[in-house]
């Protein structure tokens, strides 16, 4: 009787450090799985969340998340679209605590494109930078520019300089 007892006893003790073990295993992973978690994935994960972004230059813009990508997104207010590059936020309110792993489609696609469509609708947009404010249409998006016209006037921005740019829907 007193060696089954042993047994037992010796049973229950490596079930609890195995128990133990698989905790701190568990843990290690979800740590590691957390070190590859990215703001764009949060953000894919948020599509059609409302959320609050803060950005670098003090602004705070709420709506809807519409798309996003590796390094923008699409905010949707009631009367326009929002194209925001990531490197322009500070804050986010409002997101999932779960990621969405991008496509290979959505990690690739540049913000260019977005600019480009936001083009084909021949409206008039607003350009924000750190430091001001520009309205005009957009004549063409280069690999690193955007040239806006406005009444016969012709500026090119460095998209390095973009916060955001707001199209009217």
């Amino acid at each position: 009787m007193e060696h089954d007892e042993f047994l037992d006893d010796l049973a229950a003790d490596f079930a609890a450090k195995l128990r133990a073990q698989r905790q701190v295993e568990a843990t290690e992973l979800a740590a590691a799985d957390a070190t590859e978690v990215t703001l764009s994935g949060r953000l894919l994960a948020s599509v059609d969340a409302a959320v609050e972004i803060q950005l670098i230059n003090g602004e705070s813009l709420r709506g809807k998340v519409a798309e996003a990508a590796a390094s923008w997104l699409i905010l949707r207010l009631l009367r326009m679209d929002i194209f925001i590059w990531q490197r322009a936020i500070e804050v986010v309110s409002g997101l999932g605590p779960a990621p969405q792993w991008p496509t290979l489609v959505e990690s690739r696609i540049p913000g260019t494109v977005k600019l480009r469509e936001f083009a084909a609708t021949r409206r008039e947009i607003q350009f924000t930078t750190r430091n001001q404010t520009l309205k005009g249409y957009i004549e063409r998006v280069g690999a690193d520019f955007v040239d806006v016209v406005d009444h016969g006037r012709r500026e090119a921005i460095a998209l390095a300089a973009l916060l955001y740019v707001s199209c009217p829907r």
